[in-house]
C-alpha cells in the first residue's frame, strides 16, 4: 500500500464517520448510517484494487474504472442537488407557515390590547 492511498483511506474513513455520526434526520439515520459505512467500504476496496473496479466498469460496458466512477458521481451529484431543492422547499414553506401564524397571533393580542371593539360601530 502506497502513502497515498493510506491517506485516501483514512480520509474517506474519516468522512465516512463524520457523515454516519452528525446525518440529521432521525426517520431514516439507520438507513443513512448503513449506506455511509457500505460506501466507506466500497471506496476503501477500490482504493487497495484499482483493478478491480475497472472489472466492474468493463461488465457494464464502460472502459475504465474512472470512468465509472465519474459517473455515478454525476449521478450521486444530481441525487443530492434535487434531495436540497426538495428540502429547501420543505424549509421555505415551514417559516411561511411560521410567519402567517405569528401575524395571526400579533394580530389577536392587538385586538386584544384594542379592547376588542369594533372603532366603525
Amino acid at each position: 500500500m502506497t502513502v497515498f492511498q493510506f491517506l485516501l483511506i483514512l480520509v474517506v474513513v474519516v468522512a465516512g464517520a463524520i457523515a454516519a455520526r452528525f446525518l440529521p434526520g432521525e426517520r431514516s439515520l439507520a438507513l443513512k448510517r448503513i449506506f455511509a459505512i457500505l460506501f466507506v467500504l466500497a471506496a476503501v476496496f477500490a482504493i487497495l484494487v484499482p483493478g478491480a473496479l475497472t472489472a466492474v466498469a468493463n461488465f457494464f460496458g464502460i472502459g475504465r474504472g474512472t470512468d465509472l466512477l465519474l459517473y455515478l458521481f454525476i449521478v450521486a451529484m444530481l441525487i443530492f442537488a434535487t434531495a436540497t431543492v426538495r428540502a429547501k422547499a420543505r424549509s421555505d414553506s415551514r417559516v411561511t407557515d411560521l410567519a402567517r401564524s405569528v401575524a395571526l397571533m400579533e394580530a389577536r393580542i392587538r385586538e386584544g390590547r384594542d379592547g376588542g371593539e369594533d372603532p366603525d360601530s
